[in-house]
């Protein structure tokens, strides 16, 4: 078993963040020396290297990536258990906005395991389709915001792809000789261009076969047998499944989740960003 001292990670996350041994060195206030021999000391105790060296600095490798996200958690979990330990816990409310695909499905793990960790901090949830989430974020009505990147032009503190399937009852079947009925997206909908995109990518022939705005309408037609409707995995509904790979069937379609924050956000706020950025990063492909 591999025993990852705080002290490695803690220059391991420096050097990656900043990119050089001398501006890590300097945010962490040791010498070049020390933060070098640490950076040796951690890839000899994982075995593989972390970093590759060019004339640029230093940038992650494959398994620098993925040691990124654990090393977060692991610092952060030890600075989170001292100040509890010392009675120093963050006392805060946070209003946070999430589109709903994303909060009935990843966001339910990420905020039980924060709720677990930091009882004191309060959370208003805000459900909303991803144009209104946008409005309410630029209008400084949320503090923090996850809904799809073409809704916001700043740009966030993390993105991550999502892919959408094309979900079908158990029992359904495609007919091939008749248009696909597809469970489409309300006007608006920032997912609806790409959706249309993947059906005629491939010149397939279909109609609209119902509108769903949220996602318990999408799940409930889909249920109910009413077509097929794209849904991310995570939220796909019992009884239900996802069409299987054909040439003459569209392909996956791709979105892009992104986390934003305000510019100046209390204790609590910062520190949930952090911790769905974390957690995020190592949620499956």
């Amino acid at each position: 078993m591999i025993d990852l001292d705080s002290h490695l990670l803690r220059a391991f996350l420096a050097v990656a963040e900043i990119g050089t041994v001398s501006g890590a060195a300097a945010s962490l206030n040791r010498t070049q020396a020390a933060v070098s021999m640490q950076l040796r000391k951690l890839e000899n105790l994982v075995g593989v290297r972390l970093f590759s060296r060019s004339s640029k600095g230093l940038s992650l490798t494959e398994h620098g990536q993925i040691l990124l996200p654990y090393a977060r958690e692991i610092v952060t979990l030890g600075d989170e258990a001292g100040k509890r330990l010392t009675g120093k816990t963050i006392r805060d409310r946070i209003r946070l906005g999430v589109v709903e695909d994303f909060a009935a499905g990843h966001l339910i793990e990420i905020l039980r395991n924060f709720r677990d960790q930091n009882p004191d901090i309060e959370i208003d949830i805000i459900i909303e389709p991803n144009r209104r989430l946008a409005d309410l974020f630029s209008e400084g009505a949320l503090d923090v915001a996850v809904c799809d990147i073409t809704c916001l032009s700043r740009k966030p503190t993390l993105i991550w792809t999502e892919y959408r399937m094309w979900t079908v009852r158990s029992d359904f079947v495609v007919d091939a000789g008749k248009p696909l009925p597809i469970i489409m997206f309300e006007e608006g909908c920032p997912w609806k261009t790409p959706t249309t995109g993947a059906l005629s990518q491939r010149n397939i022939k279909w109609k609209t076969a119902c509108v769903a705005s949220t996602l318990v309408a999408m799940a409930t037609a889909v249920r109910v047998g009413i077509g097929i409707g794209p849904m991310i995995t995570s939220t796909q509904p019992e009884g239900c499944r996802t069409l299987d790979k054909s040439s003459d069937l569209p392909g996956p379609i791709r979105i892009e989740i992104g986390l934003y924050n305000q510019p100046e956000i209390a204790e609590g706020a910062r520190y949930l960003v952090e911790f769905i950025a974390r957690h995020a990063a190592m949620l499956p492909a």
